[in-house]
């Protein structure tokens, strides 16, 4: 089923041009909506309302606890040179779950950590994307003035009324935060690193950032342009379908929209060597760092692979249909669903742990030994297998 439904996603995602469309198989039972109607149909009226009420309240409590003010990032810290650099993996918003948010950090402690440094890199390679709303609340850090207009979403609603299809669309105009302005940021040399992974509300961010800052230098590799956005999921009984259902469009701009347009970096070079790049160009060549140390934000916490395991890595490499893996100096790594690229890291034979998974396992043939599957675990104890092809 996971080989199946990867399929019906590449086919949507080729004949639409937006990659934002997914089709998987259920990630969690709990969440089975079509049980649940069955469960509302048993429901006296008066049962209804009141569940219906309950849900509400739980609803807004959630939304109450999100701290959408926090994002999750990878590394901050200040290089040589007096060079901010911070990494920002989404911009997603924070969990209800505490324990869930130990690499969270809200935006404005960031940038009060990095207010004196001379330039600021600002690096949105893994970034695939997020919500508005946490876009709007970085990039208020960039803009000239508070509640400056940022970008107006349009969401689209179809229904069918007595055998009738109807549709209507309901605009919403974002403005920068009403106390946010760019006195963080002022008079610095801005780098915005991207690659062909980074997407959606990142996208978005560096296209907005290059509007309030002319001057930023975008480096790295042309994106693929993810302009539309969705609000929930489809779930039916077997499968779980991300319908795109809104447009993003700047109306300063002609009504510009970067579907299927993207980013174009200013400066073109291979993802991998985009840092190297924006801090030679942020230090002016000047790269005789020897008396200066890097500064780290938090303790820097790598994993650090074990030699014994290399040996195999030439086993893992190849494509898994959703997966990609290879080898890069001398590290493995797997690129998820085209967009998320992670380091494996070995814990046993043929067992990894992966940024944003709990577990990733490689499948051997009992006959031949060799390498025919790879196993995914989510965080949320959901399973994918993908055959080597």
């Amino acid at each position: 089923m996971d080989e199946f439904t990867f399929g019906i996603t590449t086919d949507l995602r080729r004949i639409s041009n937006d990659n934002h469309i997914t089709v998987v198989p259920p990630h969690s039972r709990s969440f089975d909506l079509p049980n649940q109607s069955i469960e509302y149909e048993a429901m006296t009226s008066k049962e209804l309302k009141k569940q219906i009420e309950k849900n509400k309240k739980k609803e807004e409590k959630y939304r109450q606890s999100l701290k959408e003010n926090m994002f999750d990032y990878g590394e901050i810290k200040i290089l040589p040179q007096n060079i901010g650099y911070v990494e920002i993996k989404n911009f997603n918003t924070a969990s209800i779950v505490k324990s869930k948010n130990r690499h969270r950090i809200t935006i404005a402690a960031m940038f009060q950590c990095l207010r004196k440094t001379n330039s600021l890199i600002i690096d949105l390679r893994e970034n695939n994307g997020g919500l508005t709303n946490m876009a709007v609340k970085f990039c208020s850090y960039f803009s000239n003035q508070p509640n400056t207009y940022f970008i107006t979403e349009e969401s689209f609603f179809r229904y069918d009324s007595n055998g009738i299809g109807r549709e209507f669309s309901v605009k919403k105009s974002f403005y920068t935060d009403a106390q946010t302005t760019n006195s963080l940021t002022k008079g610095k040399n801005i780098y915005i690193l991207i690659s062909s992974r980074t997407f959606s509300a990142a996208e978005l961010s560096v296209y907005k950032i290059k509007q309030f800052v002319p001057t930023a230098t975008v480096v790295g590799e042309q994106t693929k342009g993810g302009g539309n956005g969705y609000s929930g999921t489809q779930i039916g009984k077997y499968y779980t379908a991300i319908i795109p259902s809104s447009k993003a469009y700047d109306e300063s701009d002609a009504n510009y929209n970067i579907e299927g347009r993207g980013i174009t970096p200013d400066i073109f070079c291979v993802s991998d060597s985009a840092l190297q790049v924006a801090y030679r160009l942020a230090s002016n060549d000047n790269l005789d760092t020897a008396k200066q140390e890097v500064k780290y934000f938090t303790p820097n916490k790598l994993s650090i692979d074990k030699p014994l395991f290399e040996k195999y890595y030439p086993d893992y490499v190849g494509d898994y249909r959703k997966i990609s893996v290879y080898v890069n100096k001398g590290r493995l790594y797997m690129c998820y669903d085209r967009f998320k690229k992670c380091l494996l890291l070995p814990t046993d034979k043929d067992f990894f742990q992966a940024d944003g998974f709990d577990l990733v396992q490689f499948k051997r043939d009992n006959g031949s030994n060799l390498v025919i599957a790879i196993v995914i675990k989510h965080t949320d104890g959901y399973l994918e297998s993908f055959r080597k092809q």
